[in-house]
Formats: structure tokens, sequence, C-alpha cells
């Protein structure tokens, strides 16, 4: 009877082990938060739209890693977007809108403000 108790409190040590193992892990992985506007310019550079350069019609911004997708949102007119992702160096890209490309870096814990800025052809 003996033996059976000290493997269950074993396992139950093992088990244990695991969990904090694995919540420790989880905790590596630290997010950072960006948000902000598409905004959409004439074709003169940095000249906006006399109704303001905030996009006024519903976008999807990408949030790209690495070359691949990891997050996206659908950007109503007038509204900004925010994303939590793990940190490191993003691409956040407009869909349908050629030369909407604006690098960043998002920091663990931290919130970084960037438009988008796209220009009309």
């Amino acid at each position: 009877m003996q033996k059976v108790s000290t493997i269950t409190r074993s396992l139950m040590l093992i088990s244990a082990l695991l969990v904090v193992t694995v919540s420790l892990g989880a905790c590596g992985t630290e997010t950072g938060v960006v948000t902000g506007h598409v905004l959409l310019f004439g074709p003169v550079p940095n000249f906006p739209p006399k109704a303001g350069p905030t996009a006024r019609f519903t976008t999807t911004v990408e949030a790209r890693y690495e070359g691949q997708i990891r997050a996206h949102q659908l950007v109503l007119p007038g509204h900004q977007f925010d994303f939590a992702l793990p940190s490191g160096t993003y691409t956040l890209d407009v869909v349908g809108l050629h030369g909407c490309q604006t690098p960043l870096k998002i920091g663990a814990g931290h919130t970084t403000h960037v438009d988008v800025r796209c220009v009309e052809p």
C-alpha cells in the first residue's frame, strides 16, 4: 500500500511541475499592442482630401510577420484598428490597395500607434 501512495505522490508532483512549466512558457511570448488609422491621400504626396485623410470606406488591415499573415481586422470608415501581437517586426498592409505597407516594431508590454498611409492612384 505504501508504494502506491508514493507513486501517486510522485505522479502528482510531476503533473504540478508540468503545469508550472507550461504556464511559464506561455508568459515567454510577451505581447504588445498596435493601434492606428488607415489614411488615404490624393496623388500629391501628403495632401489630404477635403474631408480629411481617414479612409471613407471599409478596409481590411493585415499584420504580417516574416511574410505570413498573423492577424487581420476589418476597419470601418473613421475607426481605428488595434492588434495585440507577440513582440517582433511586422508589416501592416491594407488589402486591395497598393503602396499601403507600413513597417513597425512591436515591443512587449508596449502600445504603439502607427497610421497606414495610402496614396490614391
